[in-house]
């Protein structure tokens, strides 16, 4: 006789109708309630537990015993650190333990009363409450905010309870309701007692309702709650319905049911309510009970099984949740059963596999003696998408290993649950590809051998909840990051290489590990693909910054300047030689030269400017050309000055070894004529930044005169023609300024001002704008610069002509805040000196209104002209520009303003010389029109109108990589103008930098885009005003400006918001919750601290922990996932000194400076992006990891609060 215990349904060979509801799974343990009973698998050791894998690791060596890393815990895995320093994982296919409160316990679905007029499991994966009577839902199943509820037509009464299940007795004459908890959702019966009731029973009807969910039906009648973005959250399979035999069969020692009979049903669903149509016959003829089966899940239970009998059910919320089936089920027609498994294998992604075996619970066999079943590694399952015996044939890859077992509950010949292992070794290779590959899961299945498949006494069923994969591991370092020289040059390629002038150089790095053991990191230097020296560091911490010594004298030659050399590092765990120590990647390779030779000194010529000739007159533009000695091959530009103690312009040398500068000369003071001229200096320069003799002194010198053409806005030298200036970051605290000088159908380009590596003035401290502050004609460039302690500088760096001077600061106080100021320039007091406005916000969405009035080029102390109050004016929402749209001979503002739903509106902010009348909208986009985010403004007379009136140019990102320029134009209502669209495809408005001028001196102003074409790289891209529109592209200028990336610079302890770039709203934690598990989202920016961030560098590595201030949790993902779209989270923070890199994150600087730089976060774990799912603009859209695309939904402004 085959006997065994009962399912947990007690239902068993009954017609059933069931509907499963399953969620998605991709979070770490979080509150929940649903159950399913477990057998715990025999501990490895006694465990203790330790915070961070360091210190496990050392416990465990300490102790000689198994150490649990318990900051790693989930609901499905746990991770110990062995005493050898080895890891083990212990992954399952299911939920084992959840979170009640802030501690973990077992999975329990026994049921209780809540005394709230609900019932609810003990400790499930999802928030599941059952009707405790009354006329509410039967059951609700909620999880991160979604809710599905299903509602019996009828008020029901008072459940009786039975551990994990609550039976209704009498919903209908004859009919009993049960429904049972599951670990990550329910299932649901009526079980049909009195055939008279099978006539009420011809469709059965449930109220459906849904948060934040839609339902839908597939074709097999299975069916998928998704959210607005396509996310599966709940998942029903096909509903079921079965019936009771009528009798049972003696056979010798082994007895089994007779075969009943089941049926799927049909299925359909609408907004509010789900109806399932059981089979006519069955409900006519069955044995009596009936079973009709409805049930969902979460999809935490990534198991499930198939059935040849049923060869097109879906069975993965309509399982024995308490049975892994494989085999022919024992006196039945039912069968063969084979069983999946899949398990998450993201914790060890790049991990060195020492070992790998899979190992379950045998609880019952239909044989008396051990028989065999199968280890198969199987294709990828998904809990939300049918899976049957017909379509799983292919998922078969590989037999690993058969073992056998018997465990039997019979009197004829008992026998305990039996704990089998299979070790193959091709099953420790496939994980081993798997961490290589970085793979998310593996899966495999149970079955019995095929010979044996259809004989019932070889029936066997397992725990599923024993089900697991078990990995020993280690993780070998990351590859080092940021090794470089010192001070930092670029890495060179072989066909490239960045020239040294130095065969002793020091190099730095920034080594780093996943398990935060300590490390030693070599670095090579290396001809070919021989290593000419290695050196090792001293030991240091994951994400500390490194240097090694200088290189010895005599490793690399100092006279083969074209000899090709490189250099890469790895770490090593510590000790770097022991046994279990592991290497890690080498970086990529950088190549290089030795070049310390210095080139001849060049030669100064000019037709424009002969050496102590006057050709030229005073404002007027000549030239001076630089060049090489002839016999030096070997040239990188030319710097130059007006002393021998300051040459420090630049200008980069063409391919034939020369250089032409823009020169114009001007009386430095304006009562002595002898102050034309200048005496002029210059220096070859090399690629290794070698520098030449000088050459020089060269007397430039002009004829004077009275220039009395009017002044052109943007006129950096004077002559009466616009140019184009902008500031370069080229890394390492060095910012230069880039004159574009004008010809009239091109331009030159040069250095005109290096605050030098040590001046100062790092990117990210500096916000600047061109104003022609002093009356002279010529257009100068005013800086704010805002240092550590605070307080704020006004540096105007003056043109003379040809260059910058920068001096001493023009103001300093603590007005202002670099983070959340908007600064714009013009002539508002209508006296010829440009004035410097700046919109400061502060907290409270309260933004004031300073200005810098200039007398003669001297500043005094800001002025306040208007205040917007509390929740007036956004700052970070605006964009400013200034001109005179009233002819009126002063400049005004024009204030554009961004609402959410992609509307903008232009304010305009009219002078009256002493100040600002109060803000006036002049312009609606209107809803969904105009999208203030993709757009930068400048101003200028464009029509070149006798009034005198500018109009404001606007660059347009119009996504793909198109970009308009449009023009708004002034009056009681301000219009709207396209005056140029980009072929689609052609230009990214996203790397090009907006400006204006008068470049053809034709009296109209005309646009300039300044393109990034990566490298360092510019161009300059002129469009002519027509007067009615600009004309195409035309190239002005091409070449390197030596630009770097700007330094991500993030102020400890402030907060910061981050707002995703697409959708102008803010990343959220959803529900303000303060619990482990909680999503991120993007929702409605508010003053919420659940949409506030720390953002903690770790140690002096690139990375970063994002701590929600709310909760003081970090963003995570979840289990070291490394697959797409899983989701991001709020999670306890691993220690600061033991930082997890699925906690880590790279800030990539993609644009901009204060309140609008643009950082694309990386996650450091799986080098995935944070991505808003679908690029959706609702409120709640989830924030996941995706494989980075640079799409504006993968970058967000990062912004601090005031």
């Amino acid at each position: 006789m085959m006997l065994h215990r009962s399912s947990g349904r007690a239902l068993a060979a009954a017609t059933v109708f069931a509907i499963i509801s399953t969620t998605t799974w991709g979070a770490s343990p979080a509150p929940a309630s649903a159950t399913v009973t477990t057998t715990a698998a025999p501990p490895t050791a006694e465990v203790t537990e330790a915070q961070g894998v360091a210190k496990a690791v050392a416990a465990a060596k300490r102790t000689g015993k198994q150490v649990e890393v318990i900051d790693e815990r989930t609901e499905t895995s746990r991770l110990l650190a062995n005493p050898s320093g080895t890891l083990l994982l212990e992954q399952h296919a299911m939920p084992v333990r959840v979170t009640v409160g802030n501690q973990w316990v077992p999975v329990d679905t026994t049921l209780g009363r809540t005394g709230t007029g609900a019932v609810r499991p003990a400790a499930v994966s999802v928030d599941l409450l059952l009707s405790d009577g009354g006329t509410g839902p039967l059951v609700t199943l909620g999880r991160h905010g979604r809710e599905l509820s299903l509602s019996w037509p009828a008020p029901l009464p008072q459940p009786v309870l039975d551990a994990d299940t609550a039976t209704y007795r009498e919903v209908l004459p004859g009919v009993d309701l049960r429904v049972q908890a599951t670990v990550d959702g329910f299932t649901q019966l009526l079980v049909v007692k009195d055939r008279r009731a099978t006539a009420d029973l011809r469709r059965v009807t449930y109220r459906l309702a849904t948060k934040g969910l839609t339902v839908h039906a597939g074709p097999d009648g299975t069916t998928t709650a998704k959210d607005e973005q396509g996310k599966v959250h709940f998942s029903s399979g096909t509903p079921l319905m079965w019936d009771t035999p009528p009798a049972v069969v003696t056979s010798g020692a082994l007895t089994g049911p007779v075969e009943s009979h089941q049926r799927a049903m049909g299925l359909t669903v609408d907004r509010t309510s789900l109806t399932v149509i059981p089979d006519p016959k069955l409900l006519e003829t069955g044995g009596l009970p009936l079973y009709i089966d409805p049930s969902y899940s979460a999809g935490a239970s990534a198991w499930t099984y198939v059935n040849k009998q049923a060869h097109t059910t879906s069975y993965w919320s309509t399982k024995d949740s308490t049975r892994a089936k494989v085999g022919k089920t024992w006196g039945k027609s039912d069968g063969p059963y084979r069983s999946f498994f899949q398990m998450g294998m993201s914790r060890i992604a790049n991990a060195t596999v020492k070992r790998a075996w899979f190992y379950i619970v045998l609880d019952h066999s239909a044989d008396c003696a051990a028989g065999p079943v199968e280890l198969w590694h199987t294709g990828l399952i998904d809990p939300t998408k049918s899976l049957t015996w017909d379509n799983s044939a292919s998922l078969w890859l590989r037999n690993l290993q058969t073992q056998s077992g018997k465990a039997n509950e019979g009197s004829a010949c008992p026998s305990p649950d039996d704990p089998m292992e299979y070790e193959p070794a091709a099953l420790k290779t496939i994980v081993q590809d798997i961490a290589t590959r970085r793979l998310p899961t593996i899966t495999v299945g149970l079955r019995i051998p095929a010979s044996s498949e259809t004989n019932q006494y070889h029936w066997k069923y397992f725990h599923p909840s024993s089900a697991r994969v078990n990995i020993e591991f280690n993780t070998p370092p990351e590859a080092p990051a940021g090794l470089t020289t010192v001070p930092a040059t670029p890495c060179g390629s072989a066909t490239a290489p960045t020239a040294l002038n130095t065969a002793t150089p020091t190099f730095s790095a920034v080594p780093s590990d996943r398990d935060n053991h300590n490390l030693t990191t070599d670095l090579e230097i290396l001809q070919g693909e021989t290593v000419l020296t290695s050196i090792r560091s001293g030991t240091s911490g994951s994400g500390a910054a490194i240097s090694w010594p200088p290189l010895d004298y005599g490793v690399l030659p100092e006279d083969q300047p074209t000899t090709v050399f490189s250099y890469r590092a790895r770490s090593h765990d510590v000790p770097a030689d022991s046994v279990d120590a592991l290497s890690g990647d080498y970086t990529p390779r950088c190549y290089f030269t030795v070049d310390r030779a210095a080139p001849a000194p060049g030669t100064i010529g000019s037709a424009d400017f002969p050496n102590g000739v006057a050709v030229r007159s005073v404002g007027e533009t000549g030239t001076v050309t630089f060049a090489k000695a002839a016999a030096d091959g070997d040239v990188a530009g030319f710097r130059y000055g007006f002393s021998r103690e300051s040459i420090t312009l630049f200008v980069p040398a063409g391919a034939d070894g020369t250089a032409t500068v823009p020169i114009t000369l001007w009386r430095r003071d304006p009562a002595d004529p002898s102050s034309i001229s200048r005496t002029l200096f210059m220096r070859v320069v090399d690629r290794a930044g070698n520098h030449s003799g000088t050459a020089g002194p060269w007397t430039l010198t002009a004829t004077d005169r009275t220039v009395t053409a009017p002044a052109v806005r943007a006129d950096v030298n004077g002559d009466r023609r616009a140019d184009v200036t902008t500031l370069v970051d080229q890394g390492n605290g060095g910012t230069v300024a880039w004159n574009f000088v004008s010809t009239g159908t091109a331009a030159r380009g040069y250095v005109g001002w290096d605050a030098g590596g040590a001046g100062g003035f790092p990117s990210y401290r500096v916000t600047s704008v061109t104003a022609e502050v002093d009356g002279d004609g010529r257009t100068d460039v005013a800086a704010f610069r805002e240092d550590p302690d605070r307080t704020t500088s006004l540096f105007i760096l003056r043109s003379d002509g040809t260059r910058f001077d920068a001096g001493v600061a023009a103001w300093t106080g603590t007005t202002f805040r670099l983070s959340h100021m908007k600064v714009v320039a013009g002539d508002f007091d209508g006296d010829g000196d440009d004035d410097i406005a700046v919109f400061q916000g502060s907290a409270g969405l309260q933004t004031k209104l300073f200005v810098l009035w200039s007398n003669a080029g001297v500043f005094g102390a800001p002025v306040q002209l208007w205040d917007s109050l509390a929740n007036g004016w956004d700052v970070s929402r605006s964009r400013f520009t200034a001109g005179d749209y009233d002819g009126d001979g002063d400049d005004d503002i024009a204030g554009f303003y961004g609402y959410v739903g992609n509307q903008t509106k232009l304010f305009e902010f009219i002078s009256n010389r002493t100040g600002f009348a109060a803000p006036v909208v002049r312009w609606d986009s209107g809803a969904g029109a105009f999208d203030l985010d993709q757009a930068t403004f400048a101003s200028g007379d464009i029509d070149g109108d006798s009034a005198g009136r500018d109009e404001v140019i606007a660059k347009y990102n119009a996504g793909g990589a198109t970009t308009r320029l449009y023009t708004f134009w002034p009056g009681a209502t301000w219009t709207q103008q396209t005056w140029w669209t980009s072929d689609t495809g052609a230009l990214d408005a996203a790397k090009t930098t907006l400006a204006a001028g008068d470049y053809d001196s034709d009296g109209r102003t005309d646009a300039a885009l300044l393109y990034d074409l990566g490298g360092g790289a510019r161009r300059l891209y002129t469009h002519l005003s027509t007067g009615t529109a600009f004309s195409g592209a035309r190239t002005d200028w091409e070449g390197g400006v030596g630009a770097a990336t700007p330094t991500l610079f993030v102020e400890p302890g402030r907060k910061y918001k981050l707002h995703p770039v697409h959708s102008d709203k803010c990343a959220d934690i959803a529900g303000n919750s303060l619990e482990n598990g909680a999503a991120l989202q993007q929702w409605n920016c508010t003053t919420g601290t659940n949409q506030q961030f720390l953002v903690e560098r770790i140690g002096a590595s690139p990375y970063f922990h994002l701590k929600v201030v709310r909760s003081g949790k970090c963003l995570d993902v979840n289990r070291w996932d490394t697959a797409d779209n899983v989701k991001v989270q709020q999670w306890t923070c691993a220690n600061l000194g033991a930082s997890q890199p699925n906690q880590q994150f790279r800030l990539d600087y993609i644009e901009g400076a204060g309140l609008d730089v643009v950082v694309q976060p990386v996650i450091v774990h799986s080098e995935k992006c944070l991505n808003v799912t679908g690029a959706g603009t609702a409120d709640g859209a989830a924030i996941v990891q995706l494989t980075c695309s640079g799409a504006t939904h993968q970058r967000f402004y990062l912004r601090l609060e005031p």
